[in-house]
């Protein structure tokens, strides 16, 4: 993708994944969800600085060494002390563009709890809340959706901040927040797959134009990591229609990873079709194994 002004700048996340996994030999293209309905827009019901804020990530925790991951669901884990193993995040981002196991890159505990003790929160939830990406849609808008809503409500979350990774996470917090907001919870979304977002159509869209896997970020930059959660905040308070997207102002800085990901060419076709093959491999193996969900 150029950065040229004549062209688009942002990353066609559904171009890319479309060609690249028929690079590994699927040929049916995944059909991305597009609702027929506009999502809802709930207002704050107080001002932010008296509301009770919940984090929803698309990473898993890592298993231990050798063993394998289990079935991902909807889970719920405390803030402190914050968790010391690895997350499914780690395998979702470009590991030549920075280091891994920079984790406020892309699960901003540090920077929301910072802005809470300032007031401008009211609180941040004891607990942050994961939702699996799932290709069946069915199941995020049936099963995952309403049990990220209770886990919500049970810990008395107002307001929700949703941090997707990898592409099909988009799409699936996209389908977690339109259920959050039509039952009660205000939401904004931040992310990095504008055109999986703005398909499905969120009540609030805060664009950060970055690799995947760094919703908040670069790693290491505070600055950069807390304007990303206070701009989050902003347009939670300042949206009034649905379907708001703000462009965050985080600049990456260096514009290579967007002709490096997902990259399909003459060099890299033997690469990826040999990589098809061991992925449906693994899936064969996952669905003997029972580690495919239902």
């Amino acid at each position: 993708m150029s950065t040229d002004a004549a062209y688009r700048r942002f990353v066609s996340y559904i171009d890319r994944s479309r060609e690249y996994y028929a690079a590994q030999g699927y040929d049916r293209p995944y059909r991305w969800a597009r609702p027929e309905e506009a999502p809802a827009l709930q207002p704050l019901s107080t001002p932010l600085a008296e509301l009770r804020l919940g984090l929803v990530t698309s990473a898993f925790p890592l298993p231990p060494a050798g063993e394998k991951a289990p079935l991902e669901a909807p889970y719920a884990q405390a803030v402190e002390p914050l968790p010391t193993g690895g997350f499914t995040a780690d395998d979702n981002r470009d590991q030549s563009v920075a280091p891994a196991n920079e984790r406020e890159s892309y699960l901003p505990l540090a920077r929301l709890g910072e802005l809470a003790g300032e007031g401008r929160i009211g609180s941040l939830s004891p607990r942050f809340y994961g939702a699996p990406f799932d290709y069946s849609q069915r199941r995020t808008v049936t099963a995952d959706a309403p049990a990220v809503l209770d886990l919500l409500r049970a810990d008395g979350v107002d307001v929700a901040v949703l941090a997707p990774h990898c592409p099909v996470c988009h799409q699936s917090l996209a389908l977690v927040a339109r259920h959050l907001e039509a039952n009660g919870v205000p939401t904004v979304l931040v992310g990095s797959a504008r055109d999986i977002v703005e398909e499905i159509g969120v009540p609030r869209f805060l664009f950060v134009d970055g690799p995947l896997g760094y919703p908040f970020g670069r790693p290491g930059d505070t600055a950069q990591q807390r304007q990303v959660c206070v701009e989050a905040l902003d347009l939670l308070e300042r949206a009034w229609a649905p379907r708001t997207t703000v462009q965050a102002t985080a600049s990456w800085g260096d514009d290579s990873w967007r002709e490096r990901y997902m990259r399909v060419d003459e060099i890299t076709r033997a690469n990826l079709a040999q990589a098809g093959d061991r992925r449906r491999a693994d899936q064969d193996q996952a669905r003997a194994e029972g580690r495919v969900r239902d």
